[in-house]
């Protein structure tokens, strides 16, 4: 499972790897939110400082137990071009999130509920 963090380190590289200063920049996020075969593609616009809340609430905002949200990837115009940042998309939905926890739970000498996604001790 994928965090905010690992996104921000990827596109931190991708600075480093362009000779790009971060906060001198404007992003852009590229991501869809798809529900069944049906996938809709959205952007949006950040400074560096912003990217952490303004990956927060395309996650937030976007994911339910009926879809997923990819994060496909940031770009930034340098020289007037865009310059990708990312080395690769990232996938968030609640199913890998709820088999987590499931896991989690089992390995700490608990029990899963598999109706909630909750643990009880035994």
């Amino acid at each position: 499972m994928h965090t905010i963090s690992d996104i921000i380190r990827d596109i931190d590289r991708g600075c480093t790897a362009n000779n790009m200063i971060e906060d001198k920049f404007s992003y852009r996020i590229v991501f869809f939110v798809n529900e069944g075969n049906i996938g809709c593609k959205h952007y949006q616009d950040t400074m560096y400082g912003g990217l952490r809340k303004s990956l927060e609430t395309i996650i937030k905002g976007n994911l339910s137990l009926t879809n997923s949200v990819v994060i496909a990837g940031t770009t930034a115009l340098k020289n007037g071009k865009p310059v990708s940042l990312q080395s690769r998309p990232y996938s968030f939905n609640l199913n890998e999130y709820f088999r987590q926890v499931m896991e989690n739970c089992s390995d700490n000498g608990r029990r899963a509920d598999r109706m909630y996604g909750k643990c009880a001790v035994k």
